[in-house]
């Protein structure tokens, strides 16, 4: 029969075994939750600078079109000063 300190000696290097396996799978936990949580982070970050260049983009589209606007407007503009001038211009010279 063993004797009383080495059963003693036996429960506690058993139980310090399982409390450093749980304190290990413990920091195994917080990293990987921490790798998780910078990934979750950069993946927030990411889609924010998507919507940013989405609202750029956006922004930029609507100037393009008020520019094309004025610019069709001008044209407009031009057609109707050069059908006038034409108007004004003799018969003779139209030929």
């Amino acid at each position: 029969m063993r004797d009383h300190g080495q059963i003693l000696h036996d429960g506690i290097s058993a139980g310090l075994g399982g409390a450093l396996l749980a304190i290990d799978a413990g920091i195994r936990a917080a990293r990987e939750q921490a790798a998780w949580d910078r990934a979750e982070a950069r993946s927030e970050a990411a889609v924010h600078r998507l919507g940013q260049a989405l609202l750029a983009s956006r922004a930029r589209e609507a100037d393009l079109q008020r520019q094309l606007a004025a610019v069709r407007a001008e044209i407009a503009g031009l057609r109707i000063r050069a059908a006038k001038a034409e108007a004004r211009l003799p018969v003779a010279r139209r030929a």
